[in-house]
């Protein structure tokens, strides 16, 4: 009897053509939803990034604006200087200043955004004068230097115990006696206060006009300016008047009594697809970006608790 030899059948290339192409078709869809996900995950990403940068931002802001006027409410005095470390003098009281949509040329600060110094007294470096130390006209006591290091070019605030009177002043030497930069109208002696001021600036800067950063630099200890967030787009602020009038700068700093912040931060990278169809109303000013980036904007109505005591 004849056996039957088994046929070893392959695939035939027709069949393997037809087997290549239904994988393809199945990788490339599986492709596609991974690439899907991760593209998803990374603008998740970069939106949670910008939310917790703004967030802090706004926190760090809000905290100085709320302490803005703390003891240097009392200065009673209009003082010409350089408040916002821009070359250009200004009159007004040490309590807080604006500059509203700056559009210099050359100075770091991005254009259309505003500019806030906020003054107060340091909490941390406040004494009381004890017996034997004094200031008076344009000298206090060496002894005197310990609130806060008050060596040269640093501010400081002279305050009755009573609270009738404060006196701002900027130290112009680094030992003995301490020199003032203005003649004092009070004598200050034991019991008195003095205290280290502050000169918090808080301005957008665009030295990398791909990544405008939230700047903040403490004029009152002539510190370099640090940044504060990154990614910021605007920054924007409104003042609460007593009189119930809200404006943006141009105002008695005696008068203020809330100040409106509005803070607009971006993702750090482009999104790829992606145009923003948005219009953000900020301080009363409307922005139309129509770039690539997603955006978060924050706004907060912060009290001053120390102006108008």
């Amino acid at each position: 009897m004849k056996r039957k030899k088994a046929k070893n059948q392959g695939f035939t290339l027709v069949e393997l053509l037809v087997a290549m192409a239904i994988a393809t078709v199945v990788l490339a869809a599986i492709f596609s939803a991974f690439k899907s996900q991760q593209d998803s995950y990374v603008v998740q990403t970069q939106v949670a990034m910008t939310q917790q940068n703004v967030r802090g931002a706004m926190q760090l802001i809000s905290r100085d604006i709320q302490m803005a006027g703390y003891y240097t409410n009392f200065e009673t005095s209009i003082i010409t200087m350089n408040w916002d470390d821009m070359g250009v003098d200004e009159s007004m009281r040490p309590i807080i200043y604006a500059r509203d949509n700056i559009s210099a040329v050359g100075d770091d600060i991005k254009d259309n955004t505003d500019l806030i110094v906020i003054v107060k007294a340091s909490m941390e470096n406040g004494r009381q004068i004890a017996l034997g130390e004094a200031a008076s006209m344009t000298t206090a006591s060496s002894t005197l230097r310990d609130a806060g290091n008050l060596t040269q070019d640093k501010y400081a605030l002279l305050v009755k115990n009573d609270l009738s009177r404060a006196e701002f002043f900027q130290v112009t030497n680094s030992t003995g006696m301490i020199n003032l930069s203005k003649s004092l109208v009070e004598s200050y002696t034991e019991d008195d206060w003095i205290f280290r001021a502050e000169l918090m600036i808080y301005y957008v800067s665009d030295a990398d006009p791909e990544h405008p950063t939230l700047m903040r630099r403490n004029l009152g200890n002539n510190e370099e300016a640090q940044v504060m967030a990154e990614d910021i787009d605007n920054l924007q602020f409104r003042y609460l008047l007593d009189d119930g009038s809200e404006v943006d700068s141009g105002f008695d700093e005696r008068n203020v009594r809330a100040v409106e912040i509005y803070l607009l931060g971006r993702t750090r990278n482009i999104i790829r697809g992606y145009t923003d169809p948005n219009t953000y109303n900020i301080g009363g000013m409307n922005v139309t970006p129509g770039d690539g980036y997603r955006r978060r904007l924050l706004k907060a109505l912060m009290k001053t608790r120390n102006i108008g005591l």
